[in-house]
């Protein structure tokens, strides 16, 4: 009888953190907004000479960031799941940033 109880108690109480550990509907709408500023911020870099390619490559990697930790929940998971996803952005990043002093 006792252990059933510490069951149903132990699940209650994993349910209860785990859905506490989840983000908010305002926190949603704050990474909607980040969102839509880097995407404004990646019309204006457009036209930028050179550092053009480069910046676009770095807020490109940083909206994904955002995505992967919010929208798709990795900013509550191990963080080796994020870093999953997040190292082949980075290194095509910097494959992209070094390709640039090599093409012309």
């Amino acid at each position: 009888m006792a252990d059933s109880k510490q069951l149903t108690s132990g699940t209650a109480h994993s349910a209860t953190s785990h859905s506490a550990r989840h983000a908010t509907p305002g926190t949603y709408v704050a990474v909607l907004g980040a969102l839509a500023v880097l995407t404004l911020i990646e019309l204006i870099v457009v036209y930028l000479p050179f550092l053009g390619q480069i910046l676009l490559v770095l807020i490109a990697i940083a909206k994904a960031w955002l995505v992967l930790q919010f929208y798709m929940h990795l900013r509550y998971e191990n963080r080796i799941l994020t870093w999953i996803f997040l190292l082949p952005a980075v290194a095509v990043g910097i494959l992209t940033v070094i390709m640039q002093f090599f093409v012309r």
